[in-house]
């Protein structure tokens, strides 16, 4: 195996190449302040009509807090904000550590931080005077609090939070979810966002990049993973919107799994993937590869699932092109993608029985065919997940912007998405095999929609519907880009 020195050497030479940032580009103080101007504007409204907005972040869930207040480096203890109609009373509200790193980035969101012991961590004693949740909740907003506008999702905050919220306003009833209008603020982005996200992009690939530089069979995970962290902060990329992908084999199940340190296994399936952040903005991208070698080269089954995943990718641009473009209901998205995978149902079954024998394909048949409530039959029950999801200062959890079946109104005026276009062979759980010799095939890329404009962040396929090299970028097929430079 080749040694970590020449791996270095040769992602060295990669780095040279990439397309460089100004590192120090932020999101300005100013527009904090009108961040906080609008989302106050539309909680403080009927049918909100609240004295206060409460949001609530921590390192896995960690968008929320610093949307409003900026403090993009939530680390190990929890964190919340309240958001009252004065702009000098507003603020973050963090645990006794937790204050300093808030502290750190507050000025430049134009907010105060307030100490509270609510939040420090679970048993730690601090020679620090800290102030009771309800009496930093009255200040923010010049009165005893009634009723708070809840605009974090209830499944990410604590129940003890939870409970000291209602206790407050004399019980739950008076916490109000606010997530729509909140939610509605955060995906329409920025002009300065969207210059981050583009920034956050170009890092995100060059990590993609770099592990693909270095990949070669019996490389542990972690040391394929090692490669993308490395650039990731030589180049300016200061958080990430998951722990860095690589997986195979059964690892390659886990579809949104980190690294192990297991060894990748020749003639596997191999899933890379990468999440920068610039100023809290959130890239992605993820490929999946094969780990071949001159003993192990790409099969035929495997080229097929290949050449699937990667059709279905283009279909699934085409049409966000389209819902775009013509500013048409954004569900039509989602449903090219299910009518994509459900138009090719026999011929993988054909494919599967040729592979693994008649018995295989009836059982995977019987599967697909199986009746589950609100899902259709059809090989389209096994996209892993909806297609395009939304993004911003999370890569996956903004609770609002993915394109579902259900998604009747077309997307607003500027927007970031992911489009995440996989097929998973797996059902239930870990051990449900449903597609034989397959677990998952994936090509993930982040659009921005600029108005009816749709521009590929990430990769090269683009509006004329064929891929056009961009630097800073990749092709939707890297199989070549394993083991250099070039």
């Amino acid at each position: 195996m080749e040694s970590h020195r020449d791996k270095t050497g040769r992602v060295m030479r990669l780095l040279d190449t990439w397309p460089t940032i100004d590192r120090s580009r932020k999101i300005s103080t100013a527009e904090f302040r009108d961040r906080r101007r609008r989302v106050w504007q539309a909680i403080s409204a009927p049918p909100y009509s609240a004295d206060l907005g409460f949001v609530f972040c921590d390192e896995h869930y960690s968008g929320d807090v610093p949307y409003l207040f900026g403090n993009t480096n939530v680390s190990v203890e929890q964190v919340a904000g309240a958001l009252g109609p004065d702009e000098e009373t507003s603020g973050i509200i963090a645990g006794f550590e937790g204050v300093y790193i808030a502290g750190q980035l507050a000025g430049h969101g134009g907010t105060r931080v307030y100490p509270t012991e609510s939040l420090q961590l679970a048993d730690e004693k601090y020679p620090v005077e800290g102030f009771a949740l309800e009496d930093i909740l009255a200040g923010v907003a010049g009165k005893a609090v009634n009723r708070i506008a809840l605009m974090t999702p209830r499944q990410v905050i604590p129940a003890g939070v939870l409970a000291n919220l209602e206790t407050i306003v004399g019980g739950p009833e008076n916490i109000i979810d606010a997530q729509e209008p909140y939610q509605r603020i955060k995906n329409l982005k920025s002009d300065d966002e969207m210059q981050l996200l583009r920034d956050a992009s170009t890092g995100t690939t060059l990590m993609v990049r770099a592990m693909l530089a270095v990949l070669e069979p019996g490389m542990l995970e972690t040391e394929v993973a090692a490669y993308g962290d490395f650039v990731a902060k030589l180049w300016g990329l200061e958080r990430y919107g998951f722990p860095t992908m690589a997986g195979s084999d059964e690892a390659n199940v886990t579809m949104i799994g980190p690294c192990l340190n297991r060894p990748i296994q020749a003639g596997e399936f191999v899933h890379i993937g990468a999440s920068g952040k610039r100023d809290g903005l959130t890239a992605c991208c993820r490929r999946s590869i094969v780990a071949t070698t001159g003993d192990h080269p790409e099969t035929a089954y495997q080229t097929s699932w290949r050449d699937l995943v990667e059709e279905g990718f283009r279909v699934g641009f085409d049409n966000y092109k389209d819902v775009v473009e013509n500013h048409r209901p954004a569900k039509l998205q989602e449903q090219s993608l299910v009518d994509f995978y459900n138009d090719r149902t026999e011929a993988v079954l054909a494919r599967v029985c040729t592979e693994h024998g008649a018995d295989a394909a009836a059982g995977m048949r019987a599967r697909l065919d199986e009746e589950i409530p609100d899902l259709p039959s059809g090989l389209s029950r096994m996209k892993p997940y909806t297609g395009t999801h939304n993004a911003g200062y999370t890569e996956c959890q903004e609770f609002y912007g993915a394109i579902t079946l259900e998604s009747d109104d077309p997307l607003d005026e500027q927007v970031v998405t992911m489009l995440d276009v996989a097929l998973r062979g797996r059902g239930r759980d870990f051990n449900d095999r449903v597609i034989p010799g397959f677990d998952y095939f994936v090509v993930e890329d982040t659009l921005g929609k600029f108005s009816g404009r749709v521009e590929n962040l990430t990769g090269y396929y683009n509006v004329d519907g064929c891929e056009t090299p961009a630097a800073g970028k990749l092709p939707i097929n890297v199989q070549s880009l394993i083991g250099n430079a070039d």
